[in-house]
């Protein structure tokens, strides 16, 4: 058999090359879910701490997972929920080889557990024997998911309150938590390219508003996931057109190569309802990141956020720029609140989009330590099942010059 190599995220890569990967991708629009499977033991066969999988189930009957990564006894064990964005799964916060801020965290303590949503990874999907359909939207997320998880982490970690780290979509869950009566079990949140969509736009997305009505016409089901296992063999093709076009959307060119791209794309995509993408449309369209019926309106709300929260950006991130997440940062009520800008201008070795906030080859350097520091800073273990609360650290509000977002 030929040998195992490794990529440049220390995370294996199969024999065979492209052909291997042309091979195992085809099957996957015909059996999706056991194809993902494979590919998922596939890249976990090789790491060397295994995650517990835990479910929790929401109030509207689906059956969500969790993943945790439990630290051997003696430290603070303070625990820290990982929520990854739209379309995506565990792996967008626990990814191939070292990128992964899951098991960064691991190694310094923190009792560390991954959400997968509704419809994502191994949480429950629609199908034809459990009568769930693909019809969700944010609110859903918001109001049975993110509860169920608390409550369930909340219970086996002998806390009272959690941390809360979400990328794109998972920070803006985080903020509207933080404006419920949620916002007492969350110590802090951290969100990296969490856009309240006020200022946002990439100019390949403005092609497409103009039609979103068309969106109507969409099958409830849209198969991002298994579009991208099929164009997995392709990766190398894909990094080229990232670096010319559309780079972004999603990673800067020095932050990602074909091999990262490739497990990405085999791993960390998944389906996703046509009602949320309907959803994200009207918010990118109009401006507002309201409820479905347009009576709640996020973005104004902001000013009840008064946990402590860290606002992270890409210096190059074309779909949520800095200068929306800063804006962002300003309205926050907190009086503990932080901004950071993560590229070379600001003194990090290298520039970030969008996914490569979290995904990128370089975020263990930047940007993990960055998450690190706010975390510790705030570390709080709660007072129940024996444990005793510690006092947490207050850093100063801090932020970047508006001048230079």
């Amino acid at each position: 058999m030929p040998a195992v190599t490794r990529g440049s995220t220390g995370a294996p890569t199969p024999p065979q090359g492209e052909f291997f990967f042309l091979v195992i991708s085809f099957p996957g629009m015909v059996a999706a879910r056991p194809m993902q499977w494979l590919l998922d033991a596939w890249y976990e066969s090789k790491r060397e701490v295994q995650p517990h999988r835990h479910f929790a189930r929401t109030r509207d009957g689906w059956r969500l997972a969790l993943y945790r990564y439990l630290p051997e006894r003696g430290g603070h064990r303070t625990p820290v929920v990982l929520c990854h964005g739209m379309s995506s799964n565990r792996w967008d916060m626990d990814g191939p080889g070292r990128i992964s801020l899951a098991r960064y965290l691991l190694r310094r303590g923190y009792d560390t557990w991954v959400v997968e949503l509704r419809g994502a990874g191994r949480s429950t999907r629609p199908n034809l024997w459990n009568g769930k359909r693909y019809d969700w939207t944010f609110e859903d997320y918001v109001y049975h998911d993110a509860p169920a998880v608390l409550k369930k982490v909340l219970r086996e970690a002998g806390a009272s309150k959690v941390h809360w780290v979400g990328h794109s979509m998972g920070g803006m869950i985080a903020y509207a938590l933080l404006m419920s009566p949620m916002e007492d079990r969350i110590a802090s949140a951290t969100t990296l390219g969490s856009p309240t969509m006020s200022d946002v736009g990439h100019p390949v997305l403005d092609l497409g508003i103009p039609y979103r009505g068309l969106l109507r016409f969409t099958p409830p089901r849209v198969p991002l996931g298994q579009l991208t296992r099929l164009v997995a063999p392709f990766a190398p093709f894909m990094t080229r057109w990232f670096e010319e076009r559309v780079h972004g959307l999603g990673f800067h060119p020095d932050n990602v190569d074909s091999a990262l791209l490739r497990s990405l794309a085999l791993t960390a995509v998944d389906d996703i309802p046509a009602s949320l993408l309907r959803e994200f449309a009207r918010w990118y369209d109009t401006r507002v990141m309201s409820d479905r019926y347009g009576m709640f309106h996020f973005t104004e709300q902001l000013e009840r956020v008064k946990t402590p929260i860290l606002i992270i950006a890409g210096s190059h991130d074309g779909l949520t720029p800095a200068r929306d997440l800063h804006r962002v940062y300003e309205m926050v009520g907190s009086q503990d609140k932080a901004f950071r800008i993560i590229g070379k201008e600001y003194g990090f070795l290298h520039d970030y989009s969008h996914a490569d906030l979290i995904l990128g080859l370089h975020a263990p350097f930047d940007v993990y330590p960055v998450v690190y520091d706010w975390l510790e800073c705030h570390r709080t273990i709660a007072a129940s099942r024996g444990h005793r609360n510690a006092k947490a650290l207050r850093p100063k509000t801090r932020a970047a010059s508006p001048s230079r977002v």
